[in-house]
């Protein structure tokens, strides 16, 4: 814990020095006019990016995929919007960087190639999928899951309502 708060104390003093060396070069309305803009830019960006992420996750989903490498790029895509928020030139640099594609997929890829990734990762399930490691072996075998069915009779059917007024004038 010491690590991160040394970490956001670290961070803080450097866009600070960076805000105000591009300050004194192009002028403190532009430094500010241009954090503005990046914010702006920046939470669009992870918008867009954010919701082609959740569709495809909501694809994967449907066709019994667990979505676990999509799930850590919408993470990427959420701490990119969070730096973002950071006034600052670093922050958003590096969110920039987070919302590449190829990067997200390889961080998703990193994380879950490693060894605590499939410790923890291979008992993730999934309405229609579920997975499980044989002890002796690496592979991960899935399994469908078939809906439970459905139970009771359904009657399909056409009815007329009659009210007593219609009675009495034919």
């Amino acid at each position: 814990m010491a690590k991160i708060a040394f970490g956001f104390f670290l961070l803080f003093f450097l866009e600070l020095w960076v805000i105000i060396k591009v300050g004194s070069v192009i002028g403190a309305f532009m430094v500010i006019l241009l954090m503005i803009l990046a914010a702006g830019y920046g939470v669009s960006l992870v918008r867009s990016q954010g919701l082609r992420t959740m569709m495809t996750m909501q694809q994967q989903l449907a066709q019994g995929i667990a979505p676990a490498a999509t799930m850590l790029e919408g993470v990427a895509l959420l701490f990119a919007g969070i730096l973002f928020m950071f006034p600052g030139f670093l922050t958003d640099i590096v969110a920039l960087f987070l919302l590449q594609p190829f990067v997200r997929h390889w961080l998703a890829r990193k994380l879950t190639s490693s060894p605590r990734w499939q410790v923890y990762g291979v008992h993730t399930t999934v309405e229609s999928e579920a997975q499980h490691v044989e002890p002796d072996s690496e592979e991960v075998f899935n399994e469908k899951i078939k809906p439970a069915p459905r139970q009771g009779t359904t009657i399909d059917g056409e009815y007329e309502r009659k009210d007593k007024d219609d009675d009495t004038h034919q």
